[in-house]
């Protein structure tokens, strides 16, 4: 059971800066009917969840992420183990490019504290790939920019229709946010802002930026307080 896929249009961009990037989709929040795998995920953002959006939308991908997750919570230390094979295999196929990956998808789990039997972390079993990830979790987030985290795994915290604080204060500790927008400004809360869909590769952006992101999906068309509408 392959976990990981390579199939994604806005990773695909990474090819040419040198890295190919393998990413891990489960159902997210609680969609699965087991638990929840985006502990802090508000209202608007469960609304406009990237989930159904691109190959998301066909009703297999998304049997395939919910047999996923059911998986992670029946065994999580075996599919933490079937992650391993898909890690390994991936980065035996980089031949000319770099090993990327991104665990967290369409989930926000502490893979920093997930094992398998090997009793280390697949970012302790891998440390010659990136690992990145988005995260709502604010202590998360904060563990990282204090240097608990370890050195090949990078953060970028996401902005929520209800954290703005939480945001303020992880761009004071000098940390990246990503924030949706209608349409991208130049700056946002005073913060640099730079297109984040021109590649997927968090960990080459540049530090205490915003991270801004096209609506995409429902949230293009949805009424929300989760995008954040430019002044004309």
């Amino acid at each position: 059971m392959n976990l990981l896929t390579t199939q994604n249009a806005k990773t695909i961009k990474g090819d040419s800066l040198g890295y190919s990037t393998a990413i891990l989709y489960l159902a997210p929040s609680t969609v699965a009917g087991r638990g929840n795998v985006c502990p802090f995920a508000s209202k608007e953002c469960k609304a406009v969840c990237l989930y159904s959006a691109g190959r998301g939308k066909f009703n297999s991908v998304q049997k395939a992420r919910i047999r996923k997750t059911n998986l992670f919570f029946d065994d999580p230390k075996n599919f933490i183990e079937i992650v391993a094979g898909d890690v390994a295999q991936h980065v035996a196929n980089c031949k000319d490019t770099l090993p990327a990956i991104r665990f967290n998808g369409t989930s926000d789990l502490p893979i920093e504290n997930l094992e398998g039997y090997w009793g280390k972390s697949l970012l302790e079993r891998f440390p010659q790939v990136a690992w990145y990830d988005y995260t709502k979790n604010p202590n998360r987030m904060k563990a990282y920019l204090r240097g608990e985290m370890p050195s090949n795994y990078h953060l970028t915290f996401s902005r929520s229709e209800c954290n703005d604080k939480i945001c303020l204060e992880i761009l004071e500790m000098g940390g990246n946010v990503a924030v949706v927008f209608d349409e991208l400004p130049k700056t946002w809360r005073g913060y640099k802002v730079i297109d984040g869909d021109k590649n997927d590769l968090r960990f080459l952006d540049e530090s205490n930026v915003i991270v801004g992101l096209k609506a995409k999906g429902q949230a293009k068309k949805a009424e929300t307080n989760f995008v954040v509408k430019t002044e004309k």
